[in-house]
């Protein structure tokens, strides 16, 4: 499987999200559920794009949250800002 493009956007004053599910604020709550962990209480401020040529999946999530894959490439682009 071809490797998905990346590209991941930072707002400190958050993403606002659709209201229609009960993932609160960071939509990573419903899989923190999942796994046991506590839900997370701030706001999504990550924007994670994964553009695999025929379709595109869109995360939000909390500073806590962000996938230990993403963190990375987010550390290298604030050192090289």
């Amino acid at each position: 499987m071809k490797r998905p493009n990346v590209r991941i956007v930072h707002d400190a004053t958050g993403w606002v999200l659709p209201d229609y599910s009960d993932l609160a604020d960071c939509s990573t709550n419903y899989q923190r559920e999942q796994d046991g962990r506590p839900a997370c209480t701030g706001k999504a401020v990550w924007k994670v794009v994964e553009d695999y040529g025929l379709h595109l999946t869109i995360g939000f999530y909390c500073d806590a949250d962000l996938p230990r894959k993403h963190r990375r490439r987010v550390n290298a682009a604030l050192r090289a800002a």
